[in-house]
């Protein structure tokens, strides 16, 4: 992702936006009505929503469900031909935004079944039960647990307190309706992507990049609408925080950007990237001695916030707790690149006879992802010096997701929306994560890499991670300009 110099102005014509804008309305509509058979529906399909065709779930309802991905794919690219050349402006990106996501708020899920995980964590909390400590499956059979991916209907809630006191909220204004249910938490969803629309266009002209381009990539593009609209996924609400909160900390405002922060780490935790970059950047324009007081004062300001997200939200300190931080390393998924390399480390070394466990194999090379991962984000907080702090959160939070012991799809936007921000907004690698990582996983929210799909993900990846270390694109990365305070 360097720094790309600035783009000469495309001579030939790529076709008035409007047109593009058109195309990617006819593709989020014909990917709803596809895949109102075969999204993530409830089960049984009792709850159906007003979006619904009778299609099917058979080889027709497959094609026309992709052949609307790619559709809206072609009006999202054009929309960013026109951004790339800077005539995309913030109130077109508004336009865009509510006319893409509007099909994709009103149909039925698709890619993953998490909001029915929420709802379910909401009514627990409604019911007077700690989703800490219960599951789902307390709520007793019926369409809501049914509808619950199987993994997660035994497990806690591994979110953070003020998610689930919004859960909480959300279960209490709904009714007992499941599709009414799901559209208020798309709702709360939708509050953040709203923060996001508002913060990402003033953090990208303060770092002297386009805030057109920046929305392009990290509201507009199918992974955004999939992962935040229709999947309705609390990503959305811990980005525009954790957006809003750097947006605060970059323009002198220090404190309510950790505090923000600091909020946002309350949904996912991964947001407190924010405070150590915000700090780690401060800390480079004063003397020593004033690098402890900020260190201090920010440690104080996160403590202060969650201790009062977490009393207020009266469920305990277990979200905290080893038990729940675990939650999300429980499953273990092809799709994630580390379990692609251990299991297919494991079978060469079972090939070659060695007499070595999958679990093994598999938690020693999450262990060293681990490391490399925590490495790499403490050595960025240390060189933030002449570097763009904002760049380097986005690509430790990438690190973090891509070197973690489970990878969802969605989790790639904590990474991609900071750095739409910044110079790497013309990354054509991040925009091909943006535009195509979703379609790792079904329309159903099944992963697509089953079986012995790792005998190629796996050397692929693993080669991938070498080149990148050995040819020095990891240091070149790494690079970016600063920016004036």
């Amino acid at each position: 992702m360097e720094r790309s110099p600035t783009p000469t102005p495309v001579r030939r014509s790529v076709g008035p936006i409007q047109l593009w804008i058109g195309v990617g309305v006819v593709g989020s509509v014909g990917m709803v009505l596809s895949g109102s058979g075969i999204g993530s529906i409830p089960h049984p399909a009792g709850d159906r929503w007003w979006l619904t065709v009778p299609i099917g779930t058979g080889a027709g309802a497959h094609v026309a469900f992709y052949a609307s991905v790619v559709v809206l794919l072609a009006g999202w690219v054009g929309v960013g031909a026109h951004a790339y050349r800077g005539h995309l402006s913030v109130r077109t990106a508004w336009v865009v935004l509510g006319l893409w996501s509007l099909p994709f708020l009103l149909g039925a899920p698709l890619f993953s079944r998490d909001l029915y995980s929420y709802v379910a964590q909401g009514q627990l909390a409604r019911h007077g039960l700690n989703p800490y400590v219960v599951a789902p499956s307390a709520l007793g059979p019926g369409n809501l647990l049914s509808s619950i991916a199987s993994v997660w209907r035994n497990t806690a809630s591994p979110y953070g307190p003020l998610f689930v006191s919004v859960s909480h909220l959300g279960a209490s204004v709904s009714g007992g309706s499941l599709v009414a249910q799901i559209m208020v938490f798309r709702a709360f969803e939708l509050v953040g992507v709203a923060l996001m629309m508002v913060s990402l266009p003033v953090l990208a002209r303060r770092l002297g990049n386009d805030p057109g381009l920046a929305l392009w990539l990290a509201v507009l593009s199918p992974l955004a609408l999939f992962s935040f609209v229709s999947s309705g996924h609390n990503d959305a609400l811990m980005m525009g925080l954790m957006l809003a909160g750097l947006a605060l900390g970059t323009g002198g405002r220090l404190r309510w950007g950790v505090a923000v922060c600091a909020l946002a780490a309350t949904i996912k935790l991964p947001a407190a990237a924010g405070i150590v970059f915000l700090v780690a950047d401060e800390c480079t324009r004063v003397g020593r001695n004033r690098r402890w007081w900020l260190m201090g004062e920010a440690a104080v300001i996160t403590v202060l916030v969650v201790a009062a997200v977490t009393v207020g939200a009266g469920l305990g300190w277990t979200w905290l707790g080893p038990t729940a931080l675990h939650v999300p390393t429980e499953l273990r998924v092809l799709i994630t690149p580390l379990v692609s390399v251990g299991t297919f480390v494991h079978g060469v070394l079972h090939a070659v006879g060695l007499p070595v466990t999958l679990s093994a194999t598999v938690t020693t090379v999450q262990a060293i992802g681990g490391v490399a991962a925590l490495s790499g984000i403490v050595w960025m907080a240390f060189h933030a010096r002449d570097r763009d702090p904002i760049r380097l959160c986005g690509l430790a939070l990438l690190l973090f997701v891509v070197l973690s012991p489970t990878l969802w799809p969605w989790y790639l936007m904590w990474g991609v929306a900071v750095l739409a921000a910044t110079t790497a907004q013309r990354s054509r690698a991040l925009a091909a994560v943006a535009g195509l990582a979703m379609l790792v996983v079904g329309a159903g929210g099944t992963p697509m890499f089953n079986g012995g799909a790792y005998w190629v993900t796996g050397p692929v990846l693993l080669g991938a991670m070498i080149w990148f270390l050995w040819s020095g694109r990891a240091m070149t990365t790494l690079r970016g300009p600063g920016y004036a305070a």
